[in-house]
């Protein structure tokens, strides 16, 4: 058994391969006509005001937003003033309600490193389900970190008090 490059040759046998298949079964990703869609580059953000407070607190984007699977992935920053002080979770609570009540999205999910303990509490606070993990998947400073995938659905999102 050995490896080399793909010829044209050996990629028409991929393709003949996969008529034996339905692209459905392949990919989860988006498919019209038979043919799989390009990802989608919008992002979509929203920025967390607070009365009284005259410049943004907090940024919540979301993106590869998936029409099949109707899931999308986000993420977040709280301005390094307001941080430590609850607005992470009042953020988190504002803007996944919205998402899940504007859209038909089923599924939000993110990525974070090992080391951002802040953001690992938060997300596990508000019920996030931690999905896996990337091992040494992160590099920072010339190390290597894991990164931690969470995710949560719309049955499992309660809109409360958190």
């Amino acid at each position: 058994m050995w490896l080399e490059l793909a010829s044209d040759e050996h990629h028409l046998a991929f393709a003949e391969w996969a008529q034996h298949n339905r692209l459905e079964e392949q990919t989860c990703r988006p498919i019209a006509n038979g043919k799989r869609i390009p990802p989608s580059h919008e992002v979509i953000t929203l920025v967390f005001l607070v009365a009284g407070i005259d410049e943004p607190v907090g940024r919540f984007r979301y993106f590869d937003i998936n029409p099949r699977n109707r899931s999308a992935e986000f993420g977040y920053t709280i301005n390094p003033q307001f941080r430590h002080q609850g607005m992470g979770t009042r953020m988190l609570n504002l803007a996944v309600t919205h998402v899940f009540s504007n859209t038909n999205l089923n599924k939000l999910y993110c990525q974070t490193a090992a080391f951002n303990t802040p953001s690992i509490k938060l997300l596990e606070k508000l019920s996030f389900h931690r999905d896996g993990v990337l091992r040494e998947h992160h590099e920072l400073d010339g190390k290597l970190w894991d990164d931690c995938i969470y995710s949560i659905l719309r049955r499992e999102w309660k809109i409360t008090d958190r």
